[in-house]
Parts: structure tokens; sequence; C-alpha cells
């Protein structure tokens, strides 16, 4: 106490130099391994929970520090041991043998963790082709997957200044085209793309209490993409992956030119990110007369501000930390096109179309009940609200996932080393669309594809498990009419049935489905189009079938 009144006094009341250095020089000395130990445990309590914090600026800052510490704590046993050996012999073999504990410790939780950063796929724990919930669509549990590499001729080189956005070299424009086309005949069974929509405006309508009718004039339809990474603004030019604005190009096209949606009755929105310059620009002059909203919009920079609509839903439990309130032209829409992307998640395993309206409510919370890796199977999920209530999931006419760039996080950028699939696809780009009618049949397809993939992905970026139990909300989604949770999920007030199909495949390489084993099969047909249009069948043989 008498040392810390000494330094107190040497600062505040101005002690001669002298006397103040000599306070001073037996605390410098401690200086160091204070500073030093406090960067070590900074570093191990961010970073063992979520290892992929260690690119964080703060940690690389704090990791020589900790590494110093290290250091100085192996000198000061060095010594000690030196001046034990001199001084008690006795002793040496002792401290041999607890030198050698150490190590062994150490080297075996090194192996377990090399183990873990190793391991192959997540086992999901229901068994492959066992679905659960009622499939939807005008073909029941239908997801249609198109593959056409001449769509990303990107080659992932961003020295240039090249990115893989870009048209042309990045992402070709016609290829996504044809790739939309083939997916919205092959969903719906349609010899062109405007009977391909009104099928589907006639299908979601006949299931929703309004007769088998098509598009009205006046109707509005409302498109989510995903923009999560726009973080620098209308500016953002990085190469972390995002939307393209290719694919919403094509899906404006779609809507208006085969769908016959007047422009003005279009809404592209991102309510709590924006629509940066390199979608909306191009998408603008293609389509001047449709309607964007984003966080950042504010009327004369061709974005509206989102204006909320308060309470347009609740949740099935209390404290989720969500909002409840949606922008009130989604409020106002008859139809939602979800386009979603493909990409893993360090809190939920993976971001696909439920997690996408994260981006059309007010708050979002990730510690309640999503973050997979602190919560096991069972439990309640607020994404099966989102999904089941009729302002969002429930005014879905089409889930789409553009999987042109899957990525193993979500915010990696597009290079090789986190999105070329090597596992599936020889180490190309993934190159893909999926569409389907039955969202929780798209995301148990997407969520087998990322699983494959990125077997470990989540290992090596966030820490082990962190895609452990992905898919417990699809669980609860299938069967929503008695969750295994026990909860009764009623986001509009009135208990939700089954909203979809769920199972996993049989195996990466053959990729099959209950409905692809066989034609009475009650699960997922997952339907692949290329350049000839392709039905998975049974032992992995594709049925081949003319182009429509």
């Amino acid at each position: 106490m008498k040392m810390l009144v000494q330094l107190w006094h040497s600062r505040v009341c101005g002690c001669h130099s002298e006397e103040r250095e000599q306070v001073w020089r037996g605390w410098r000395k401690l200086l160091f391994p204070v500073v030093s130990l406090a960067a070590l445990l900074w570093f191990l309590v961010r970073v063992i929970p979520k290892p992929s914090r260690a690119t964080y600026p703060c940690q690389q800052a704090a990791f020589p520090l900790a590494s110093a510490f290290v250091v100085w704590l192996i000198a000061l046993k060095v010594g000690i041991i030196a001046a034990v050996r001199a001084r008690m012999p006795k002793l040496k073999p002792v401290l041999i043998g607890i030198c050698g504990l150490l190590v062994v410790g150490l080297a075996a939780w090194g192996a377990s963790e090399a183990a873990k950063s190793l391991r192959g796929p997540w086992v999901p724990s229901d068994p492959p082709n066992s679905p659960m919930g009622v499939a939807k669509g005008i073909f029941p549990g239908r997801v249609v997957w198109v593959r056409d590499t001449n769509a990303t001729p990107w080659n992932g080189d961003t020295n240039s200044g090249a990115h893989w956005w870009d048209d042309n070299t990045g992402v070709n424009q016609q290829a996504v085209d044809r790739m939309t086309s083939r997916s919205l005949q092959a969903l719906t069974g349609a010899s062109s793309d405007a009977q391909a929509w009104d099928k589907l405006f006639k299908y979601f309508n006949s299931t929703h209490g309004r007769g088998e009718v098509g598009y009205r004039k006046g109707e509005i339809v409302a498109l989510k993409p995903n923009c999560n990474n726009a973080y620098a603004g209308y500016g953002d030019v990085d190469n972390q992956i995002d939307a393209s604005s290719q694919a919403i190009l094509s899906m404006l096209h779609q809507l208006v030119d085969e769908a016959g949606v007047p422009q003005n009755n279009i809404v592209v929105y991102e309510a709590v990110r924006v629509v940066a310059d390199r979608i909306y620009n191009p998408c603008h002059a293609k389509f001047p007369g449709v309607i964007w909203m984003d966080s950042k919009g504010n009327g004369t920079n061709g974005r509206q501000a989102p204006n909320w609509h308060k309470d347009a839903f609740d949740y099935s439990m209390t404290n989720t930390g969500c909002g409840r309130d949606v922008p009130e032209l989604v409020f106002q829409s008859t139809y939602i096109v979800n386009m979603a992307l493909l990409k893993g998640h360090p809190t939920t395993g993976v971001t696909l179309t439920a997690k996408n309206h994260y981006g059309s409510i007010d708050g979002r919370e990730h510690k309640n009940y999503i973050n997979t890796w602190q919560h096991q199977m069972g439990i309640y999920n607020p994404f099966v609200d989102l999904i089941g209530t009729k302002q969002l999931g429930g005014k879905t006419v089409l889930f789409m996932v553009d999987g042109l760039f899957g990525t193993r996080d979500a915010n990696d950028p597009v290079v090789p080393k986190f999105a070329a699939w090597t596992n599936l696809f020889g180490g190309q780009w993934s190159a893909s669309i999926l569409m389907s009618q039955d969202p929780v049949a798209i995301d148990s397809v997407g969520l087998d594809f990322l699983r494959y993939e990125f077997g470990s992905y989540l290992a090596s970026s966030h820490g082990p498990g962190h895609e452990f139990f992905a898919d417990n909300y699809l669980h609860e989604a299938a069967q929503a009419d008695h969750a295994p949770s026990g909860i009764s999920y009623h986001p509009d007030g009135v208990p939700l049935a089954s909203l979809g199909v769920h199972e996993h495949w049989n195996n990466a390489q053959d990729k099959q489905y209950s409905r692809n084993l066989s034609p009475t099969g009650k699960g997922i047909e997952l339907y692949m189009v290329g350049a000839e249009e392709k039905k998975i069948g049974s032992a992995g043989q594709e049925r081949m079938a003319s182009v429509r």
C-alpha cells in the first residue's frame, strides 16, 4: 500500500524527476508481464470460441504481445529450473517428470484440435431419406437445380482490381438468363416462361383461398435479395458475396416481360442493409419503373426508406429479440420472391431462404434460439415464424437460391480459398441456381450441399461444431403442427400446419432424395437441369428428357 501511495504521489504531486524515476523503476519491471499477460488472456478469450477472430486487427495486434509473454514464461521457467538444479539437484527428476507431463498434455490437446479440424461433413440426427412434413408445390417437394459453369467465368484474381460481379468476366448474363428460364419451366412443368409464371400464381392463389386465378394488375410483387455484405454503402465494391446484379436482372426480366407484372408494382428491397450501386445502377437502367427500398433510402438516391408497418405479426415465444415490423410496401404486397444466397454462417450454420427474411424485419437477434453452436435440436426457432407468417413466408410465390458463387462463410470473399468447391465440383465455382415452391425442401437441399462441400468449414473458421444442429429449424418447420420442441407456432394467431418437407440426401455422389428413389416417395425430389434436362433417378442413373 505504501508503494501505491508513493506511486500516486509521484504522478500527481510533482516529485522531483530523480525521486519519480526511483519510484517508477520497480513498477516498470512489471509493465511488460502485466500488459503481455492481458494480451494473452484477451487473445484466448476471444479466439478459442471462434478461431476466425484471429484474423481480426485487434487480435493480430494482441498476438505478438501474447507470444512474447509465453516466451517470457519459458525463459522464467528455464531460469528457475537452472537455479533449482544448482541448489537442489535431487529435485531434477521431479521437474523433468512435470515437464514431460506438460508436453504430453499439450500434444494430446493439439492432436484433438487437429482431429476436429480434419473431420468430415457433419452427420445430422435424422438418417438419410427419412422425410418429415408435408411436401408443397405443383410437383410436391420438387427442388430444381441448374448448374452451368458458363455463368461464372470469374478467374478469382482480385489483384487486378477485378470483381466476381463484373459483367462477362465475372458473371455471364445470358447464361444466368438461361438458367432462370429452365429452372422455372422445370419447376412447374411448363413449356414457356410465361406459362410457368401463370402456373406459379394460380397454384399460390388456389392454395391461399383466392381461387385458381393468375396475377392481376395492381398486385404488388416484392423481391427480397440478400445484400448483407454491402457494409461500405452504395459505393461498396469489395469481393464479399452478395446478391448478383445478373440474377436480379434476370428475375426482373421474368416478372416484367414474362409474368406481365408492371414495373411500378415491383419493389426490390433490403430493409436493414443497402442495395449497392453495382446492383442498383444496371437494374434501374434496364427497368427504370421498378421501386427500390433499403435502409438508407431517402427518395433522392433512387431508393425509398422502409416505412415500417408496426406489429405485422408476432412470434410464438417471447423474448426472441426479433422484430415484428415489416416494411409497409412488403405488408401491402400480394406476392414475394425470396432470392437467397448459398453460404455458410458463423451463427446459424447456413444462411438460406429462411434467414434471408432477417432483412425483412426491424430487429434481428442472433443470440436467442438460432445460434446452433449453443443450442441442440428440439428447441424453438424464430425462422419457423418467419416462414409461416402470412406477411413473409406465407406470401412467397417462389423460393430461389442464387448459388452462382456459394461460399464457406457469410462474409467470405469470392476467391478460390473460400468459394471453390473441391469436394463436389472439382475445385470449380458452384455455378448453381436452386428453385422451389417448398421453403423447407429448398433449404434442406442447400444445407446438404453446404455441409458436404464445407464439412469442416466452421471448424476451421469459427470453431468446431458451429454447423451442428443447423437443421433444427427445418425439423421444426416441417412439423410445425407437432413440433419436436413442443411449441405451438402461431405467428398470426392461428396454429401453423406443416410448412414443407425435410429430409437429407442418401449420399453426396448420387444426391438422391426419397422421390428420386421411388415414384411413391413422400419427401424431396431434386430435379437437375443442365444443358439437357435430367431427372435424377434410381441407383444414381439419370433419365434424360428433352428441354421443354
